[in-house]
C-alpha cells in the first residue's frame, strides 16, 4: 500500500485524538508510531537510505489528507519532510551519519537566520534563538540557519550577510516553551536556543550562490511553501464537511422555520465556498513540479517567486472557505466542542506564516517587472 492509502486508514484515529494533540501541544506516542508505520516520517528522506522518495504532488496529497483530520498533524509531517530535504543537501558523510540507523529521522529547524555562527578551528561556534521550530521537542536533529562571523566581522556574500545552515544533534539545543497560540497548538512550535555549541564544518550546509546545491535547496524550500498551502486546504475541506454534516443533521437557524439545508442563501454560499477550495487545490497542484529542487536555469528565481506567490494565494483561498464554513454554522461553531472552532483557529494561524504573507506577491511582482534579482540562496 502507498503512504497515502495508509494515511487514509489512519484518519479516524487522528481525528479522534485531535483534542489530545491540541491540549498536549504535540503528538502522543501512539499517533507518532502510526505515522511512522505509514511512512510519513520517511517521505523525503534520501532514497539511498530507505526514504520513500515521494514526488511533490504525492507529498502534498499526504499532507492535505492529514489536514482533513488534524491540521497540527499535517503541519508536523510536512515540516519533518522539509527537514529531510535540507539535511539531504549536507555533505555525503553527514547525510550518511544522520540516516545510518533509519530513514525515519524526526528532524526540525528554522530557515530564518536568527543566530550567529562564529568560525573556529575545524568548524563553527553557534549561538542564538530561533522561533517557530515545529515539533522540536521530539526532534533527534535540528537545522538552524546562521549568519556567519569570521573574526569579529559578519561575513558578506554579494552585498548581504552570508548564512549557512548548521546541523546539530538535539542534545545541543534547549527548547524554550513559547508555543501558547491561537491555533496549530499541537505542532509544539517552540523556540530553540543555542549557546556556544560547536558544529563541525562537515555538518554545515553550504549554500554557495550559483552552485547546484544552492539551487536545489532554494527550490526545495520554495516548493515546501506548497506544503503549508496543502495543510490549509485540508483544513478547509474538513470545515466544509463539518458544516454540510451540520446542515444535513437538521439544524435550524435561530428564529427560523426553515432548515439550514433548505435555505437558498446557505446553498449559494456553500457552493461558492466549495468552488473556492477547488480553485485553491487547482492552483496548488498546478504549481507542484514532479521533483523537489528539480528546477534550475536562468528563470529559477522567477519560478521560486511564482511558487511562493501561488502558495500564498492557495492558503488565502483555504482560509476564506474555512471562514465561510464557520460563519454558515452559526452559534454552534463558537463552542470548543465544535471542530469548526479549532479549524478556524488553525487556518488563521497558518495564514500568519511568512510564506503566506502578501510579501510573496510583492516578490513575484518584482520579478515580473525585472526588479527581482536572484532572491539569494534561500
Amino acid at each position: 500500500m502507498t503512504t497515502l492509502q495508509l494515511v487514509r486508514d489512519l484518519l479516524p484515529e487522528i481525528a479522534a485524538h485531535a483534542d489530545e494533540v491540541e491540549r498536549g501541544r504535540g503528538l502522543p506516542d501512539h499517533l507518532l508510531d502510526g505515522l511512522r508505520a505509514a511512512g510519513c516520517l520517511r517521505m523525503l528522506a534520501p532514497e539511498a537510505y530507505g526514504g520513500t522518495g515521494l514526488n511533490v504532488p504525492d507529498t502534498l496529497r499526504v499532507v492535505e489528507t492529514l489536514g482533513t483530520a488534524d491540521a497540527s498533524v499535517a503541519w508536523l509531517v510536512g515540516q519533518v519532510a522539509l527537514s529531510q530535504l535540507i539535511i539531504g543537501c549536507a555533505p555525503k558523510k553527514t547525510v550518511a551519519e544522520i540516516f545510518a540507523d533509519s530513514p525515519d529521522v524526526y528532524a526540525a529547524g528554522a530557515v530564518a537566520p536568527k543566530g550567529r555562527a562564529t568560525e573556529v578551528d575545524g568548524g563553527w561556534r553557534i549561538s542564538g534563538q530561533w522561533p517557530f521550530v515545529t515539533g522540536c521537542e521530539r526532534a533527534a536533529w535540528v537545522y538552524l540557519n546562521c549568519v556567519l562571523v569570521r573574526g569579529r566581522t559578519v561575513a558578506m556574500d554579494e552585498g548581504r550577510p552570508a548564512t549557512r545552515i548548521m546541523l546539530l544533534p538535539a542534545a545541543d539545543v534547549t527548547v524554550v516553551d513559547t508555543w501558547h497560540t491561537l491555533g496549530l497548538r499541537g505542532t509544539g512550535s517552540h523556540d530553540l536556543a543555542v549557546s556556544g555549541r560547536y558544529c563541525p564544518a562537515e555538518r554545515a550546509v553550504e549554500l554557495v550562490p550559483g552552485s547546484a546545491e544552492a539551487a536545489r535547496a532554494a527550490m526545495s524550500i520554495a516548493q515546501s511553501s506548497l506544503i503549508i498551502a496543502a495543510a490549509a486546504l485540508g483544513i478547509a475541506e474538513a470545515a466544509l464537511r463539518d458544516v454540510v454534516e451540520l446542515a444535513a443533521g437538521g439544524k435550524r437557524p435561530a428564529l427560523s422555520a426553515t432548515r439550514l439545508a433548505s435555505s437558498t442563501a446557505f446553498q449559494e454560499r456553500l457552493g461558492e465556498a466549495r468552488m473556492v477550495v477547488q480553485a485553491g487545490r487547482a492552483l496548488l497542484y498546478d504549481q507542484a513540479g514532479d521533483e523537489w529542487g528539480g528546477y534550475s536555469g536562468p528563470d529559477a528565481a522567477l519560478r521560486r517567486a511564482q511558487v511562493r506567490a501561488a502558495s500564498a494565494q492557495a492558503t488565502a483561498l483555504a482560509v476564506r472557505a474555512t471562514d465561510a464554513a464557520f460563519e454558515l454554522a452559526g452559534g454552534t461553531a463558537v463552542y470548543d466542542s465544535s471542530p469548526l472552532s479549532r479549524r478556524l483557529r488553525d487556518a488563521n494561524t497558518a495564514r500568519q506564516h511568512f510564506v503566506a504573507s502578501r510579501n510573496s506577491y510583492t516578490a513575484f511582482g518584482a520579478h515580473l517587472v525585472g526588479e527581482g534579482g536572484d532572491g539569494g540562496p534561500l
